[in-house]
């Protein structure tokens, strides 16, 4: 494939060379071409489309520069239309439109460097790095020396990056110089595992040899600040069990703002010796009852054991449940009326699964409607997750001495390409469209991918992900400030609990 390409090139570099219309420098370039020098032709592609064909592909240093500037729309990986008025003043004082304002990034072995800010100039005749922005949003600093540069950590003072000067200018290196960075950094793991404490990020890691890229310096992560701010923990109970079912916790949570699903409950089952989670929808509180009769039959099967004691507040929908209690002889320790601290691993349990879901939502900028969905991808996270009350094994090992697998985590509600071939009506249709990731669907093994425009959503293995992209966050620019208002909604004692 790559022969008659090579060919064209030599023929035109011979063209060049024989008429002279090249300076001493290009020359070189041209006998790489011609004598097949593929290796140092590579580390000069930049260069090579600049003489052949007058593009400019190179990003260029500028210590004037206030933002990132690029002639080239394709170099923006998340971008939105500029509706200012803005322009940028060349030396000359011309003034030039900004056409989209978006993001970018370039990857290393060592790490990713984000480019923050990037204005999309269609008469830019340069790729220009804004060297106050760079430095600023990468915690990096620039050593500039006459014939080649060096990024180094702000903090570490560790060589990140080098390149070389070309005609009194610094270029990024052309990233055929450089390695793409396939591995997973210790914040994006963060975020797949539902923005657990670092060291159980740290632990998850290194106990399941995960590939991945540590972060330079260790940064607050804004999803977790806006869901997890709570008062001191409560003191907790010393009461261990022995064996599964020993002692189940429950209480139910609500009601909430309707859900997408329709929903306004939930009520979870924590079973207290594996600290493993279920939590069930409701649609009435009044459902509770019939839930229980359902996790019943589903945990004493499997276990081949009875429940042997229930703990739970004195609302009414256990109420109804104690004389069943009873009845088939399951203790019933409730708790004191307005006293919900005795049922204190339950209310934790509750505010774990509000916390984890709310920093679900937050990361992907999503309707709080979205609740539903985001608490069954945080209980099936926790249950995944290792604990320190359990000496930092996970709930699913403590349960069914089962490893979890962290191969098929995504983050939660990126860009997602489900295979649609199954669903089309015709041939001619599109094989895949753009939703959004929703969570792991509990009764088939894959991915629930929700089409925004329609609302359908779709449950398929076959997904291609994008994790750096959230398609609500296009939709809904200021969800930020819409989940911290509907935040205010949520009762006090709903999130004023201890963390188990």
């Amino acid at each position: 494939m790559m022969a008659p390409f090579v060919n064209f090139v030599k023929g035109i570099a011979t063209w060049y060379m024989t008429v002279g219309f090249v300076s001493t420098k290009n020359m070189l370039l041209l006998v790489m071409v011609v004598h097949g020098r593929s290796r140092l032709l590579l580390r000069n592609l930049p260069r090579l489309r600049l003489l052949l064909y007058g593009i400019d592909t190179n990003w260029y240093f500028d210590s004037g520069s206030t933002d990132h500037i690029t002639n080239d729309l394709d170099r923006i990986t998340s971008r939105e239309r500029y509706g200012g008025q803005d322009q940028i003043h060349a030396a000359n004082g011309k003034g030039m439109d900004i056409s989209h304002v978006g993001k970018s990034s370039f990857h290393t072995p060592h790490r990713s460097f984000s480019f923050n800010n990037v204005l999309h100039v269609p008469s830019a005749t340069k790729n220009l790095i804004s060297v106050h922005q760079f430095t600023s949003d990468n915690d990096v600093y620039l050593e500039f020396h006459p014939s080649f540069f060096y990024v180094k950590d702000l903090a570490t003072k560790n060589l990140l990056l080098q390149g070389r000067c070309h005609d009194g200018l610094y270029p990024l290196p052309h990233k055929s110089q450089v390695h793409h960075v396939t591995k997973p950094s210790t914040s994006r793991w963060h975020y797949r595992l539902g923005h657990p404490s670092p060291a159980i990020v740290s632990r998850v890691i290194s106990q399941n040899k995960l590939d991945f890229v540590r972060d330079p310096i260790e940064s607050v992560c804004g999803a977790c600040q806006q869901a997890k701010s709570h008062q001191l923990p409560y003191s907790r109970s010393d009461s261990e069990s022995s064996s599964p079912l020993q002692l189940v916790f429950s209480d139910d949570w609500g009601p909430t703002p309707m859900s997408v699903g329709h929903y306004q409950y939930n009520v979870s089952f924590i079973d207290d010796f594996s600290k493993f989670t279920w939590i069930y929808l409701l649609k009435n509180r009044s459902d509770v009852y019939q839930v229980f009769l359902n996790f019943q039959q589903l945990v004493e099967r499997p276990f081949n054991t009875k429940i042997i004691t229930m703990q739970t507040d004195w609302g009414g929908e256990y109420q109804k449940l104690n004389s069943f209690f009873h009845k088939v002889g399951i203790s019933h320790h409730v708790s004191c009326p307005h006293t919900h601290q005795q049922n204190g691993s339950a209310e934790r349990k509750h505010r774990h699964i509000v916390e984890v879901g709310l920093s679900l939502l937050a990361q992907a900028s999503m309707p709080l409607k979205f609740w539903d969905e985001a608490f069954l991808t945080a209980t099936y996270l926790i249950n995944r997750t290792p604990s320190r009350v359990i000496n930092f094994s996970t709930p699913l090992n403590q349960l069914f001495n089962e490893n979890p697998s962290y191969s098929s985590l995504r983050v939660f509600g990126c860009a997602c390409w489900p295979n649609l071939r199954p669903y089309n009506k015709h041939k001619l249709q599109f094989r895949s469209k753009e939703c959004a990731f929703l969570g792991y669907s509990d009764m088939h093994k894959g991915y629930k991918c929700l089409d925004i425009a329609t609302g359908r959503v779709y449950i398929s293995r076959d997904v291609v992900f994008d994790e750096n992209v959230f398609p609500f966050s296009k939709l809904h620019p200021d969800a930020g400030k819409r989940l911290q208002h509907e935040l205010l909604l949520l009762p006090k004692h709903l999130t004023n609990c201890d963390e188990v």
